[in-house]
């Protein structure tokens, strides 16, 4: 019982803590359309704008490093995305993008970017706070080994990250940020699942962020069918896969890979009684 009660208070403070530092960051944010931007790139002073982002993220990295060392770094990367999913909560949409004039390609760079930042910190989480309990035999020096963290079973895992696309397509009926962020939880959930059973004995880094990567590739596709257009939202035809922000999908990946981590432990589990 107080194991239980350690570990709810301790997700619930960690939860609350990650989403009220990440919020600061809005008003560095603000767009020509008075809104927070759905990109830093669309913010008055992108660079303002990115200092703020960097130190916010840092801040709430620290806390999802607590959080982790109390509990696991899966929850840890838990606290971390749904501090990301209350910033771009009160951010603009994709339709916002649209208006903005920001041209759509630098969309997708910006969620290239995205991958790399939570490939780092996730990669720090797991240096910090240890293998997941399922892989006791596992070193948390992994994380920074190049050698470990891309080997070829965890770069065949990353294929699970196609989940994304897959979630966005069936899912993304419109912009609405609700709609956007639950669509990539699915997609990541589906990529966390997906990508531990494709590779159940490695530390599971690269699953965080194949789904964003999945989701560029996603939002290029969009781009190249000349769709990701105001005549094209009008009309209806611009397709699902482009809608969702660069922060709606790293949200998404962080909490979603971590709950589909939690969901397939038994598969991890299993393997190690195999061996």
């Amino acid at each position: 019982m107080t194991d239980a009660i350690i570990r709810y208070t301790t997700l619930t403070l960690g939860v609350f803590a990650s989403a009220l530092i990440m919020v600061l960051a809005t008003g560095s944010l603000v767009s020509v359309r008075g809104v927070a931007g759905p990109t830093v790139l669309e913010s008055f002073t992108p660079v303002q704008g990115g200092v703020a982002l960097a130190v916010c993220l840092l801040i709430a990295l620290g806390i999802a490093i607590v959080v982790g060392r109390v509990l696991n770094a899966a929850v840890g990367a838990f606290v971390l995305g749904a501090g990301i999913a209350v910033l771009s909560m009160q951010c603009g949409t994709h339709l916002d993008q649209m208006f903005d004039g920001t041209r759509s390609v630098l969309i997708a760079m910006e969620t290239l970017i995205w991958a790399f930042v939570v490939l780092i910190m996730i990669a720090v989480l797991f240096r910090f706070t240890g293998p997941l309990p399922e892989q006791p035999d596992k070193s948390a020096a992994d994380a920074f080994r190049p050698t470990a963290v891309f080997n070829r079973v965890a770069l065949r895992s990353c294929l699970a990250g196609v989940g994304m696309l897959i979630a966005i397509w069936v899912l993304g009926v419109n912009d609405l940020k609700g709609q956007m962020i639950a669509a990539c939880l699915v997609g990541g959930i589906i990529a966390g699942v997906g990508g531990r059973m494709l590779a159940p004995a490695e530390q599971p880094i690269l699953i965080f962020a194949a789904p964003v990567v999945f989701g560029a590739i996603g939002q290029a596709y969009a781009i190249g069918g000349g769709t990701d257009t105001i005549a094209g939202w009008l009309r209806g035809t611009q397709s699902a896969l482009g809608l969702p922000t660069p922060m709606d999908i790293a949200a998404g990946s962080l909490m979603g890979v971590a709950i589909g981590l939690s969901w397939a432990r038994s598969g991890v589990q299993a393997e190690r009684t195999n061996r």
